[in-house]
């Protein structure tokens, strides 16, 4: 396991330009996304359509606010973004049945065990949401198993990834910094990974 800060270093670098070459559409952005998730059957194509704005800046395109509404393109587009989100449910879910009967056992070995299986899991899917929106003609078996792969390639890098990712989204409006960011780490880790979106 080899740590490259040149990968870190360079992500932070390009994600920045990135954001702020287009600040306003990602911020608007962001904002359609959030408003808009509060009717839930359309938090998962606005979540989508945020993701493929950011994608679309780490790639050096101009990002356009009408962007965030590409998880509503077409009706397979929609149904694309909703499996992803379902099958995350379905996964959070499990694991709650699964620390439920722990719990039942003891109250804190369940919270940790939650804690602890909550974070191998975000670890596990850390990359797939991008790999799902840059690869339009894979499942979403195919994002999350690839992206779990390449999260298990890299440990070190992906910890680190994740934290600065969270930090630099705990600002809200700099969310979509930390998408980009996880974009161009994602296609450093991992060349050959197609962008098709």
């Amino acid at each position: 396991m080899d740590f490259n800060t040149k990968i870190i270093e360079d992500g932070l670098k390009k994600a920045w330009g990135a954001y702020i070459e287009n600040i306003v559409a990602l911020i608007i952005g962001l904002l359609i996304a959030w408003i808009g998730s509060i009717l839930i059957v359309t938090t998962a194509p606005l979540m989508y359509g945020l993701y493929y704005m950011c994608v679309k800046a780490s790639r050096g395109e101009k990002v356009e606010i009408k962007d965030v509404f590409y998880g509503f393109s077409s009706v397979s587009m929609f149904i694309r973004s909703w499996i992803y989100f379902l099958v995350l449910f379905v996964i959070v879910f499990a694991i709650i049945i699964i620390v439920s009967i722990v719990s039942y056992i003891s109250a804190i070995l369940g919270m940790l065990v939650y804690f602890i299986l909550l974070i191998i899991f975000a670890f596990a899917v850390y990359y797939s949401m991008a790999i799902y929106v840059m690869s339009p003609k894979e499942n979403v078996i195919y994002a999350l198993k690839e992206g779990f792969e390449i999260s298990k390639s890299n440990l070190l890098v992906t910890i680190v990834v994740m934290i600065l990712a969270g930090i630099i989204s705990m600002f809200v409006i700099t969310a979509p910094l930390a998408f980009i960011f996880d974009v161009y780490v994602l296609k450093e880790l991992k060349p050959t990974i197609k962008d098709e979106s």
